[in-house]
C-alpha cells in the first residue's frame, strides 16, 4: 500500500468525527416579544418562539451549529455583541455605530438584503385624541417630543428628520409616558406594538399612517468572531436565507392563531 493511499484512507477515517463535532454559538435575542419573529417576553420563548428564532434553528441543524439562545435586553444584548460574550444577534438593523463591532452580510457596499431575516417597519403611535400628524417627512408640531426604546436604531432616523427624541427603557415605559401625555408621540417595530395593544386595550392610541422607515434586519456576528469562523458566518447567512420564504410560508398561519 503506498504512502498517499494510507494518508488518503487516514483523512477519510478522520472526516465522520470531524461532521459531527458541532461548533457551538452563543446568540443573544431581545427580551421583547416581536411577533411574529421572536416570541415570549422576559427570559424564556413562547411553545411556539417565533419565526426568526425557527429559521436560525434550521440554519444551525444544516451548518452543524450547537445554538445558546439567551434573551437579553437591547443595551445589554449591544454591548455582549461588541464584547464578545455573545457571538452573534437575532433581528438586528444595521448602522454605523454597530457596524464598528459587528459583522453584518455585505455587498456592493451596502448590507446584502438577500441575506436578511426580515423587513420590519417603525410606525409612531399617539394618543387618539392627538392632533399630531406625520407626512413622511416632518411633523406637524416640531416641537413635539417622540420616544423610542434605548438601543433602538430608529433613533438615528428621527433625529436625521430633526425630530426631539426621548429614550426610555422599553415599550411598557414608553407606552405608559404616552398615555400620561410627557411624550407626544411612541416610533415603535409596528408589529410588536401592534401585538402589545392588542393585550392592553385600555391604552388608547393608534399607528399613524405614514411609517418612519422600513428596515432589514439580520443576524449579525461579532466582528472578531467572524473573522475567525468567516465559513461558519457565511453559512448561517446563506440557509438562513435559502429557507427564509418557504419558512415564512408555511409558518406564518400558526403565528396568526396566536
Amino acid at each position: 500500500m503506498t504512502r498517499a493511499l494510507i494518508a488518503a484512507l487516514l483523512c477519510l477515517c478522520c472526516l465522520p468525527s470531524l461532521a459531527a463535532e458541532a461548533v457551538r454559538l452563543s446568540v443573544a435575542v431581545t427580551d421583547q416579544a416581536s411577533p411574529p419573529y421572536i416570541m415570549g417576553e422576559g427570559a424564556l420563548f413562547a411553545g411556539q418562539p417565533g419565526l426568526a428564532v425557527e429559521l436560525l434553528q434550521q440554519a444551525a441543524e444544516a451548518c452543524h451549529v450547537e445554538l445558546q439562545l439567551e434573551r437579553q435586553p437591547g443595551m445589554r444584548l449591544l454591548q455582549n455583541l461588541q464584547y464578545g460574550t455573545v457571538q452573534a444577534s437575532l433581528l438586528l438593523s444595521w448602522n454605523e455605530e454597530r457596524a464598528q463591532f459587528a459583522s453584518f452580510p455585505w455587498r456592493d457596499g451596502k448590507p446584502d438584503a438577500a441575506l436578511r431575516l426580515a423587513t420590519l417597519r417603525y410606525a409612531l403611535y399617539v394618543r387618539n385624541d392627538s392632533t399630531l400628524t406625520w407626512n413622511g417627512e416632518s411633523l406637524s408640531n416640531a416641537a413635539a417630543l417622540v420616544g423610542y426604546n434605548l438601543g433602538w436604531s430608529v433613533r438615528a432616523d428621527l433625529t436625521r428628520h430633526g425630530i426631539k427624541a426621548e429614550s426610555a427603557p422599553g415599550m411598557v415605559s414608553n407606552f405608559n409616558k404616552l398615555q400620561a401625555g410627557r411624550i407626544e408621540a411612541y416610533a415603535a417595530q409596528d408589529m410588536m406594538a401592534n401585538a402589545y395593544l392588542k393585550l392592553h386595550p385600555a391604552l388608547h392610541v393608534h399607528a399613524l399612517p405614514l411609517p418612519v422607515v422600513s428596515k432589514d434586519y439580520f443576524m449579525p456576528f461579532n466582528k472578531t468572531f467572524a473573522l475567525q469562523q468567516p465559513q461558519l458566518v457565511q453559512c448561517l447567512w446563506q440557509q438562513m436565507a435559502r429557507r427564509r420564504d418557504h419558512l415564512f410560508r408555511s409558518r406564518m398561519a400558526a403565528y396568526s392563531e396566536e
